[in-house]
């Protein structure tokens, strides 16, 4: 998906796209419902790729877009800018809690954060994007119409196997050799979907290819990319917000989607969330033979379930703060 918009924060060149549904007129343009995608690791925003076409043949759609900085078109990283950061001995911040910092900007830079008169968008959010948008909202004061949470453990712990394992031993997969690397991130690929058939028909490598070598690319650098968001990632981005009871707080109505069959987060988790968030959740949608990567298992009744919550939940247009 192309993403030819470049927002440049603290080192970042942040990709993104805005895009207007094709039956938005002149007329209509004030009308239309704005919703924002924030995806996951270790993901792109490619994995939104048919909802967001799907909305935007359907009906009256403003739609952004975006790939986390760090992942996918926004991992070019410039270490000499005066506001550049790093972490855990990796240049650049990929942490949770720099991503809702990222996010909230980026909302106010295209004007769509809920405050002085911006529109406040939906807001769909899969895997770590979950605990993204409810720091950008809760802690940035970030507005959303409503919320969609996919695949969302927005408790602790965090994490399988593999993943604990390469967040012990970063420097250990920095210096796998690339095939044996790239193998483990198409293992990784592999286990988010409950029908790999559904990956042979190129979601795999949609999905690897970021973090895959390739020709015009420094050796190691999108290695040492994938390893870097799992390295920086930090439980008390979370745990603030749960020991502050922020949940509580959130001032939207929330739907929450999950796979019955998804490997990564165990349905507890996402029960746990679900009571942390307390009445804010007016919807839950438990997918049958899904897995993580519900979105692609199972396209059609996840088209189904965002278009419901968008005609049934928030507001018909873009509402603006108050």
């Amino acid at each position: 998906m192309d993403l030819p918009l470049t927002y440049e924060f603290q080192g970042w060149n942040i990709q993104y796209d805005l895009k207007k549904s094709r039956n938005t007129t002149v007329l209509n343009q004030a009308q239309a419902k704005c919703v924002v995608f924030v995806h996951g690791t270790p993901w792109s925003s490619v994995v939104f790729k048919p909802i967001v076409e799907a909305l935007l043949a359907k009906g009256s759609y403003h739609v952004l877009v975006y790939d986390l900085p760090g992942y996918g078109q926004s991992q070019e990283y410039n270490p000499d800018s005066s506001a550049a950061t790093s972490k855990a001995d990796f240049p650049g911040d990929t942490s949770v809690k720099f991503q809702a910092t990222a996010l909230a900007e980026l909302l106010r830079h295209v004007k769509l954060d809920g405050k002085d008169s911006n529109p406040a968008p939906a807001i769909i959010a899969h895997d770590i994007a979950g605990t993204i948008v409810l720091r950008a909202h809760l802690l940035h004061d970030c507005n959303f119409d409503t919320m969609l949470m996919a695949e969302s453990n927005c408790v602790l712990p965090w994490g399988d196997g593999f993943y604990k394992l390469a967040r012990s031993e970063p420097q250990t997969f920095v210096k796998l050799p690339p095939k044996v690397f790239e193998a483990t991130v198409r293992a990784v690929i592999q286990s988010a979907c409950h029908d790999v058939r559904v990956l042979k028909a190129g979601w795999e490598d949609a999905l690897a290819q970021p973090w895959i070598f390739s020709d015009g690319d420094e050796v190691g650098d999108r290695q040492r990319s994938f390893v870097r968001q799992i390295a920086q990632a930090d439980d008390g981005d979370v745990s603030e917000m749960l020991e502050k009871e922020l949940y509580a707080r959130v001032r939207c109505d929330v739907k929450i989607v999950w796979g019955e069959q998804d490997q990564w987060i165990p349905r507890a988790r996402i029960e746990e969330t679900i009571g942390k968030l307390g009445s804010r959740v007016k919807q839950t949608a438990f997918i049958p033979d899904a897995g993580h990567l519900v979105m692609l298992d199972k396209p059609e009744r996840f088209a189904i379930e965002v278009l419901d919550w968008l005609v049934n939940f928030g507001t018909s247009e873009c509402s603006t703060s108050e």
